[in-house]
């Protein structure tokens, strides 16, 4: 069976999470993977963000590799570029409620 190449899988490093809420360390936060995308939670676990997630369209869902929501800010990490809708300083709304982008890079070996 032939290896598969790690160019071909998305690697993250700790450098590469939004990393938003440094007043609650990670490892108290936790992660969920959801429909493929790595949630990585604050203090206050707003589900929301699973609305988010939801809200995308497939194509743009399928590149969004890591996301976090603190405080109404959005940290975006995507596979390849970012999409122009979802570009820092852009604003979001979810469940009616207008969220920031906050951070939104390309990340990872894609």
């Amino acid at each position: 069976m032939k290896k598969k190449a790690l160019r071909d899988i998305v690697v993250f490093h700790a450098t590469d999470l939004p990393n938003m809420a440094t007043h609650c360390p990670q490892e108290e936060c936790g992660f969920s993977l959801y429909k493929g995308v790595l949630v990585q939670w604050d203090e206050d676990e707003d589900a929301r963000i699973l609305s988010f997630i939801d809200a995308l369209d497939e194509t743009t869902r399928a590149n969004l590799l890591v996301t976090q929501e603190h405080e109404a800010a959005l940290g975006l990490r995507w596979k390849g570029s970012v999409p122009e809708a979802f570009e820092a300083d852009q604003e979001v709304e979810v469940e009616g409620d207008v969220w920031h982008v906050s951070t939104s890079v390309g990340c990872g070996n894609t």
